[in-house]
């Protein structure tokens, strides 16, 4: 029997209908809608979990890539390449998760060793959100860029460093050069890290508490501080950057027109229906790109 092939896919979802990325049982995950086309079409053994992924996201989080590897015969992937394959999985796939590249990777490659991973967060739709400045903003980012023990940003895990490395953050900017939110990089995140460092800004933007107490979280991390937890419907996993997969990392830097506008959001009453506006327009943007993508093929 001829030996397996490794196949590395981008993948992108809307979170909102899903129990998070990784498999849990009786409940939707994006990891098993992936799974289950792959039995569907015979390509992997039923009662196993061949599907392994490069980040773990929770219930409501977007994603425009992620990277899924899982093993294969190496007749399948021959016989049609990355387009078959493409054209397979999405339509087994529901619509609101797209496979958009694919390439064949080592027997050894491993997801979880990407190089970085790079989310948005779009704090402009949350409510009570003030008009802080670009300037006001980016100088708020920048305390967190550097390595730094995240204990107060997150939700420790027991076994995990909280040490991380933030290589880049930074506003996330529209067409006019209007605050969206922010984006932040990293080598790897922790649990909830991103949404806490969101309602962290938003705590900071309405004078509820200063910069020298965000400071002084990560500098003394054994002294507690509690900045709460924004949702997670505004948070998108953007890219993966994997030394492995080059196919994938030059398919993600294709750039395509961003539809958001940072409008001002309503206010009172109005805020649920603005809401409502403001997550169909981020369900485009993600549509958007893998349009883009798949077209691109």
């Amino acid at each position: 029997m001829a030996q397996a092939v490794r196949i590395a896919v981008a993948v992108g979802y809307l979170g909102r209908g899903y129990s998070g990325s990784q498999v849990q049982p009786d409940v939707p995950t994006v990891q098993g809608e992936l799974e289950a086309a792959l039995f569907h079409l015979n390509w992997c053994k039923r009662g196993t979990h061949p599907v392994t992924l490069s980040s773990r996201t929770d219930g409501g989080v977007d994603a425009r890539m992620n990277i899924a590897s899982f093993d294969i015969s190496p007749e399948i992937w021959e016989s049609g390449g990355e387009r078959a394959m493409i054209t397979a999985l999405n339509d087994l796939l529901p619509t609101d998760i797209r496979v958009w590249a694919a390439q064949q990777v080592a027997l050894d490659f491993q997801t979880r060793n990407a190089s970085s991973r790079t989310y948005l967060y779009r704090l402009q739709a949350l409510e009570g959100w003030p008009n802080a400045t670009v300037d006001e903003l980016n100088s708020w980012c920048k305390i967190f860029i550097g390595e730094h023990d995240f204990r107060n940003f997150c939700r420790p895990q027991e076994g995990r460093t909280t040490i991380k490395r933030v290589l880049h953050c930074e506003p996330w900017l529209d067409a006019s050069g209007n605050i969206l939110g922010f984006s932040i990089e990293a080598e790897g995140f922790v649990w909830n890290q991103v949404r806490r460092i969101a309602s962290a800004l938003l705590g900071l933007a309405r004078n509820r508490w200063t910069i020298e107490d965000l400071k002084s979280a990560l500098n003394r991390p054994d002294v507690p501080a509690d900045f709460g937890r924004s949702s997670p419907e505004w948070l998108t996993l953007w890219r993966i950057d994997h030394p492995s997969t080059p196919h994938l990392v030059e398919k993600a830097n294709d750039t395509f027109e961003l539809p958001l506008m940072a409008e001002p959001p309503a206010t009172g009453r109005a805020f649920r229906l603005w809401a409502s506006k403001a997550r169909g327009e981020q369900d485009q943007l993600h549509q958007s790109a893998w349009l883009a993508h798949l077209s691109a093929r």
